[in-house]
């Protein structure tokens, strides 16, 4: 008997070796021998706090787009919505442990030469591409039922001043249904964030197996901010259990979609692999391009 399919299972079973060099790295490597220079260190924190910034971006948008049911809790979109909700405010736990521990160890989040949020010269190849993914987390194809807020007010407006040529109001009028949504059209957005925290856990869970025995981490390049303050926050436990939830929602949704689909499940699956297998593999080269070289 064939175990069932699981989505995230499988996208681990493919692109391995981009996999293991997105969470292998020679950087990783010097972080757990202790050897990383405070100024490389500085570089990738800086990037990695504007990761950060757009990661919150992102989590609006993903939110904005995902429509609840109208009654229960427990629905997919309502568990991802509280996922989401929890992440967004444990990134921003992160960044103040990043400006708390760059104050301690004496080490730089400000890129320089600065220009604009963040120097080009300055930001790793890695962060514009996940940057990118980011930017496209939200359902484009979602058609909603009602006018956005804005659209509200000028459409209420144009009743009150009879300007009838208002864009809101003949929008209502004249709308004509768009492409239907596909099935659980949040998916490439939750596996963004899944994918993205899966790499981050599974590279310094990797960093963490390679830390020789004993030292002291005070003497370590950085003084110790990785191996004291980092590698344990980012391979513990509850990280751990946190993105496993996401997986997990992941492949029920799938899961029960194929299903559902009855005869015609394969072909359910075959368009799911095609909407994100590309997304993978563009993630994973991200992953790996947001490691300074050493």
């Amino acid at each position: 008997m064939t175990s069932p399919f699981t989505l995230t299972t499988h996208l681990l079973e493919t692109q391995k070796p981009l996999y293991e060099s997105a969470t292998q790295h020679p950087f990783l490597l010097s972080a757990a021998k202790g050897t990383l220079p405070k100024q490389v260190l500085s570089k990738w924190l800086s990037n990695d706090r504007l990761y950060i910034h757009s990661y919150i971006r992102a989590g609006g948008k993903l939110l904005e787009s995902i429509e609840l049911p109208s009654a229960g809790t427990e629905s997919f979109e309502a568990r991802l919505v509280d996922w989401v909700i929890e992440a967004l405010a444990a990134v921003r736990r992160e960044e103040r442990l990043f400006v708390d521990v760059a104050d301690r160890y004496d080490l730089d989040l400000e890129m320089e030469p600065r220009v604009g949020v963040g120097s080009l010269s300055s930001e790793l190849p890695g962060l514009r591409m996940i940057r990118g993914l980011f930017g496209t987390v939200s359902i484009s194809t979602t058609q909603k039922s009602t006018l956005g807020g804005m659209e509200v007010i000028q459409g209420f407006l144009g009743a009150v001043t009879g300007n009838t040529n208002n864009s809101a109001v003949n929008k209502r009028e004249t709308n004509t249904p768009g492409p239907a949504a596909p099935l659980l059209p949040w998916l490439e957005g939750a596996l963004t964030f899944w994918g993205t925290e899966r790499c981050y856990l599974d590279a310094w869970s990797w960093a963490k197996a390679q830390q020789p025995s004993g030292g002291n981490s005070r003497d370590d390049a950085d003084g110790g901010a990785l191996r004291k303050e980092f590698i344990p926050n980012w391979s513990s436990e509850e990280f751990a259990n946190f993105v496993e939830r996401l997986g997990k929602l992941i492949d029920e949704a799938v899961g029960q979609e194929i299903e559902n689909a009855g005869e015609e499940g394969e072909s359910v699956k075959t368009k799911i692999l095609e909407r994100v297998e590309g997304r993978w593999k563009t993630l994973l080269e991200g992953e790996k391009a947001f490691w300074p070289e050493v």
